[in-house]
């Protein structure tokens, strides 16, 4: 029996060819009908499609593009072409494409189109490319189809030979490590380029299997534990990540299974446990727990980061970052949604912090950063670790430029001319304009000290300098720098110049 797609973006097209073959339920099986090429390609990509009927002209991708993705695919498929346009540059494009027959929807009779149905047929028989040899029942182009629950013929096959054979199978799920390096589809191997090579990875490491595609860069292996323990086994999976090849990928195993419905399950798990690639970076063998451990809880954190971020203590905030990574021994699988929480929130944070405090950022990309979309994106901790400290690197160097003179000048004089007064760190910072925390950052970048340090130092000034002066009383003298109380003006001026005010005083007049 022929699996046929329909792809056409007019919906009468598409039921008015599935009733064609209807009547032909022997030879025939209209397995599903696209709008597109997109919708088409990524249904090859799941079922076994024998023939392809699709449209040239459809919008997201038209036909020409689907059969070209399609034959760079690799997938064992024959194309027919049935089209409106009697365009024969058309026709030679997509015969050259490799489809099997061009055809007019306004000339073709039924009769005619199951004719050259037939022949696509035949033409697939024949193919000097046929599906890769059956293994416990499966080829290739068939392993996604079994390990989603595929065809009740296809499955029953599959298990009839499983207990035939008296032998159990282990899913594992290969998944290609797409990282900011290789951050676009030119980077990766995909098609049968891709199932080749871990074919023969398999066969190296002693394995026997069959490898199917599952999405553009996941790949899935039913592999046959052939009688040997499970240690033994799973040595012999963890040497695929060892063994010489340009591939990089991380795999998740899960098994065994002595069925079907087993290996459906197995394939789940398998992909679930492909998730602690997350912690353990590219190149990881991900075994799957049952046991998912007790979740963290990153309010603490969440609220640590907006502080440290209002404050300007970027260093520390870099500091914390890394101990959220060095910490992932003790997260779960489950944390990892949570975990990008706190680094989303992180970047909005000092993004908009940033953009609030400088206005040399808007003149930036700083404006133009999705966060969300960036740290999504990316499949691995660590590169989210290494993204985030770039972008604190860049916010750092944005607002240290808000501190020059323009700023600062006026806050020092606002100093000198009322240090002698009750003066607070948010009367001060009100003047240059920022929060307390952010002002006392800067204030220490632009002159070397804090706040209280500076205002120390030039009370302790005027105070010599009226004791050398002056006679005025060490009362009076402690009142007129700023000190409410002489006791305190004395335990200060003795901290900052080792002696008392008095000593300093018969030692300078």
């Amino acid at each position: 029996m022929l699996r046929l797609l329909i792809v056409d973006d007019e919906v009468i097209v598409r039921k008015w060819l599935t009733l064609v073959f209807q009547p032909f339920d022997k030879e025939f099986v209209v397995v599903d009908a696209a709008a597109n090429g997109h919708e088409a390609l990524e249904i090859c990509r799941i079922h076994a499609i024998d023939i392809v009927i699709t449209d040239i002209i459809m919008p997201d991708m038209d036909g020409m593009s689907f059969i070209q993705a399609l034959r760079e695919f690799n997938l064992h498929t024959q194309v027919i072409i049935l089209s409106n346009h009697a365009d024969f540059s058309l026709a030679q494009k997509g015969m050259s494409f490799g489809a099997a027959a061009y055809l007019l929807k306004g000339e073709i009779t039924e009769e005619e189109l199951l004719e050259a149905t037939r022949r696509a047929g035949k033409k697939l028989a024949a193919d000097d490319n046929p599906p890769s040899p059956s293994f416990l029942g499966i080829s290739s182009h068939q392993v996604s189809e079994l390990l989603t629950g595929g065809t009740g013929e296809v499955l029953q096959a599959f298990d009839r030979a499983l207990i035939s054979e008296k032998d159990t199978v282990w899913c594992i799920v290969f998944s290609q490590d797409v990282t900011p390096a290789v951050s676009s589809s030119l980077g990766m191997t995909n098609g049968a380029e891709w199932t080749n090579q871990l074919t023969a990875l398999l066969a190296a490491a002693e394995l026997s299997g069959t490898v199917g595609m599952i999405t553009d860069h996941i790949a899935a292996a039913v592999v046959r534990t052939m009688g040997i323990s499970e240690d033994v086994f799973c040595e012999r999976v963890h040497k695929l990540l060892t063994l010489p090849s340009r591939l990089s990928f991380s795999l998740g195993v899960d098994g065994p299974a002595s069925n079907s419905k087993e290996l459906e399950h197995a394939f789940s798990h398998a992909c679930d446990a492909l998730n602690d690639r997350f912690f353990r970076g590219p190149g990881a063998f991900c075994r799957y727990r049952s046991t998912t451990g007790e979740h963290s809880d990153f309010r603490k954190e969440i609220n640590m980061v907006q502080t440290l971020i209002q404050g300007n203590e970027l260093d520390r905030l870099k500091n914390m970052l890394k101990q959220i990574s060095a910490r992932r021994d003790k997260y779960t699988i489950q944390d990892i949604d949570h975990l990008r929480r706190v680094f989303n929130t992180m970047a909005e944070t000092l993004i908009h912090h940033t953009l609030s405090y400088c206005p040399r950022a808007a003149e930036s990309q700083l404006a133009q950063v999705n966060p969300l979309a960036e740290i999504n994106g990316m499949v691995f901790l660590d590169d989210i670790i290494a993204w985030s400290e770039r972008l604190i690197d860049i916010c750092h160097n944005l607002l240290r430029q808000t501190v020059d003179d323009s700023n600062m000048g006026p806050v020092l004089k606002y100093i000198e001319q009322n240090y002698m007064h009750n003066l607070t760190l948010s009367q001060i910072s009100t003047v240059a304009g920022f929060s307390p925390n952010y002002f006392c950052n800067i204030f220490k970048a632009c002159t070397g000290k804090s706040v209280s340090a500076y205002l120390t130092d030039l009370r302790i000034q005027q105070a010599k300098r009226l004791l050398t002066t002056t006679s005025k009383s060490i009362n009076l003298i402690a009142e007129d720098v700023g000190y409410e109380s002489s006791s305190y003006f004395i335990k200060i001026f003795k901290d900052t110049t080792g002696m008392t005010p008095n000593r300093f005083r018969r030692m300078n007049r």
